[in-house]
């Protein structure tokens, strides 16, 4: 087997394989004394040392320092999300925007391409059927001839008949408002028939109201026969009809129908809804909420890794000065506050929502710059994090090591940091340790 060992590691990697012979030897001689029945001393677990004496379990801060790690990560994370050079990031996602939600929303977009605009106007919008009742007094008894034996039917071919009396089988006189209910309870057990009815009750009196279940031309009903109590009901109080609008994109405008008020746009790459009628322009360009979700999440995690260091300062140098690091203001006042951000006095940074989307309303790029441009915010933050992930975990808790652990816990950190400090001199270093490890399974 040949192998490559750097300079400054040979004399390490000598020593781990004398390391390695020595184990060796004293396993055979074990195992040489278990046969001859004599009894091997266990080998000893690290103590655990009881925290009420002034000393830490060595758990507490190997947990610290995973804490340490994922909390970095958090932050690390969150301000990448915000930097403009983040292909990922919420400044490089391309979104369609409506301009005017009143008369336009964007539901759902599919690959949307950069620097598309839509002029969208809307001359109507697509209604469904409603056939409504005269009112008639809610407790007041039928009257004669107020049975009612009518069919409706659908526009496409489904029908039901609706038979009503105005007496019940004992022979008293049911009130108006329980006729017109059995008339809306027979019409909904029709499966299929597209149309729903319902009782509208105000100022005590009641009225019939039959819907079709979807909006446009072809989804209309019909109501013959005899009416009694829901008189006027066979009459179209609203009539059916499809969406109207015009689409203008790329120069070309086009006048376009639909049964719907949820439309397709640029070739299925957009979905919208009609909410109104008007113009309004859809555009390519940046999620505010987005946004707005991704400063909270960063304001969250570094209040997070904060409170982290501020509560373990006392563990290590390293944590100390990385809680005085975090501690330091991110920018000035004006500059956090023109983005609403801000400390409150606790030193807890805290976001503003309605100044931040008023912010991104009023100047977005500017706003934009502040936040993940070069030097902006997030770049900042993620810089501080650099260095603070680029700080040791010796240094993070050398006082747990130094000054509260006893000399066997100690020998647990000083071993970890021996294998760090040597697998990150160099690749080779690294390599050395996968030999050995080899070496060893050849001498078990």
């Amino acid at each position: 087997m040949s192998m490559r060992v750097s300079g400054n590691n040979s004399f390490n990697y000598e020593s781990m394989y004398q390391m390695m012979r020595t184990l060796q030897a004293s396993r055979t001689a074990s195992a040489s004394r278990m046969n001859q029945g004599q009894a091997v001393a266990p080998i000893n677990r690290v103590p655990r040392v009881n925290s009420g004496s002034g000393s830490v379990q060595y758990s507490d801060t190997l947990k610290y320092v995973q804490s340490y790690g994922k909390n970095m990560a958090d932050v690390k994370l969150s301000a990448s999300r915000l930097q403009e050079g983040n292909r990922s990031g919420v400044f490089s996602a391309v979104s369609m925007q409506s301009e005017d939600a009143s008369v336009a929303k964007v539901d759902k977009t599919f690959r949307p391409r950069e620097g598309t605009e839509i002029g969208l106007e809307v001359q109507s919008l697509a209604q469904a059927q409603q056939n409504r009742s005269q009112a008639v007094t809610a407790g007041e008894k039928a009257a004669d001839g107020s049975e009612m034996d009518f069919e409706v039917t659908s526009a496409r071919g489904r029908s039901i008949r609706v038979n009503v009396s105005n007496t019940m089988a004992d022979g008293a006189q049911k009130t108006n408002e329980q006729m017109l209910q059995e008339v809306a309870q027979q019409i909904n057990s029709r499966r299929g028939l597209g149309v729903q009815a319902s009782v509208a009750k105000e100022d005590g009196k009641v009225s019939l109201v039959l819907t079709s279940e979807k909006t446009g031309e072809s989804n209309g009903f019909s109501v013959q026969g005899q009416m009694g109590t829901a008189s006027g009901a066979e009459e179209s109080a609203v009539q059916g009809q499809n969406a109207q609008y015009t689409v203008t994109q790329n120069g070309r405008s086009t006048n376009r129908v639909s049964e719907s008020n949820q439309i397709s746009l640029d070739y299925g790459r957009i979905d919208a809804t009609l909410t109104g009628t008007g113009k309004t322009e859809i555009k390519a360009g940046t999620d505010t909420d987005e946004v707005v979700a991704a400063v909270k999440d960063l304001v969250d995690s570094y209040n997070n890794a904060t409170d982290l260091l501020q509560a373990n300062a006392g563990r290590g140098r390293g944590s100390k000065l990385q809680y005085e690091s975090f501690s330091r203001e991110i920018a000035g006042e004006k500059t956090l506050n023109a983005v609403g951000l801000s400390y409150d006095k606790s030193g807890r940074l805290q976001m503003d929502e309605t100044a931040l989307r008023k912010a991104l309303t009023d100047d977005f790029e500017g706003t934009r710059e502040l936040l993940g441009g070069q030097h902006g915010i997030a770049d900042r933050v993620s810089q501080r994090v650099d260095t603070a992930t680029a700080t040791s975990s010796g240094s993070l808790v050398d006082q747990d090591i130094s000054t509260r652990m006893d000399r066997s816990q100690e020998s647990v950190f000083s071993s970890f940091r021996y294998l760090a400090g040597f697998a990150g001199s160099g690749p080779y270093s690294l390599g050395n340790y996968y030999t050995v490890g080899l070496m060893l399974n050849t001498l078990g």
